[in-house]
């Protein structure tokens, strides 16, 4: 028996994975803020024994390095990305046994366009593909975007989203549940997702990568191409030298002498508050 879980982070977009059987688990993709995940593992029971990344994200800081670092999880991340720090490089085809007792596998299958180096991951039991973690590859009725590397690598990534695309659709099984990271609002996303889970199956009509013509896909999708925020400049870079490890101690409670202290040494204060709250009492400055 196995299990799949979904961590969102909604104001991204973004999902991470945990998926295991009744003692280990692997996780794919994790965000930042590992502590939410390690929860889940305890929740379940199970020992977090791999940390996956389907690629280097653009859009949010991994904790995928400071996970493993914690659990003392193999770290897997693509051969073909450009990292500072060791992992275990993975390849296309490559197996790794999550929860022998479960008969739970994850296989690479290649999956390039979203990046040159971007891999999923199939979770088979028992030889037999149960769900897909298609990172920024196959998304929920469209692909991840694929201007996000380089200008100039832009449409040759589109054609390969397009390429990659179909053999995900054509050789794992119609039930096989589809677990994007990207898609539910992040502007990772090359177009609008429409729901909150998918199948192989499910994907065959609707999704323009698989029944469009690759002429007709590339020019529609680089058309439909919005501005990339700019804060994605930094992200790529930090996950490729190796995040920091994150302090996640909660902060403490700031009174208004203190507030007072910080605005006069010349620190800000950022409200978060919606407008309407924020306009019926604020800290002046």
């Amino acid at each position: 028996m196995f299990f799949v879980d979904t961590i969102e982070t909604t104001g991204l977009g973004n999902r991470s994975h945990p998926a295991g059987g009744e003692r280990t688990a692997v996780v794919v993709d994790p965000a930042r803020d590992i502590d939410r995940v390690i929860a889940a593992a305890v929740r379940r029971g199970v020992r977090i024994s791999h940390v996956v990344e389907t690629h280097v994200h653009n859009d949010y800081v991994t904790g995928g390095l400071e996970l493993a670092r914690v659990t003392g999880a193999a770290y897997l991340v693509p051969a073909g990305a450009d990292v500072s720090y060791a992992r275990v490089s993975v390849h296309d085809g490559d197996r790794y046994e999550i929860d022998a007792t479960a008969g739970l596998v994850l296989r690479a299958l290649a999956t390039p366009g979203h990046t040159p180096h971007h891999t999923s991951y199939a979770l088979e039991e028992n030889g037999t593909a149960v769900a897909v973690f298609t990172g920024g590859s196959l998304l929920i009725g469209t692909v991840g975007r694929p201007d996000l590397v380089e200008p100039r690598l832009t449409e040759r990534l589109a054609r390969a989203q397009h390429a990659s695309a179909r053999p995900l659709a054509a050789e794992l099984p119609d039930a096989t549940a589809v677990l994007p990271t990207h898609g539910f609002g992040s502007f990772c996303s090359a177009a609008g997702t429409a729901g909150e889970s998918t199948t192989i199956g499910e994907e065959k009509a609707p999704d323009e990568a698989l029944t469009r013509d690759v002429d007709t896909f590339v020019a529609d999708l680089l058309a439909g191409l919005d501005d990339v925020p700019a804060y994605y400049a930094h992200m790529g870079p930090a996950n490729a030298a190796g995040p920091a490890p994150v302090d996640l101690t909660p902060p403490a409670v700031a009174d208004a002498d203190g507030i007072a202290a910080r605005l006069a040494a010349g620190e800000w204060v950022v409200d978060l508050r919606h407008r309407v709250v924020f306009a019926e009492g604020h800290v002046a400055g």
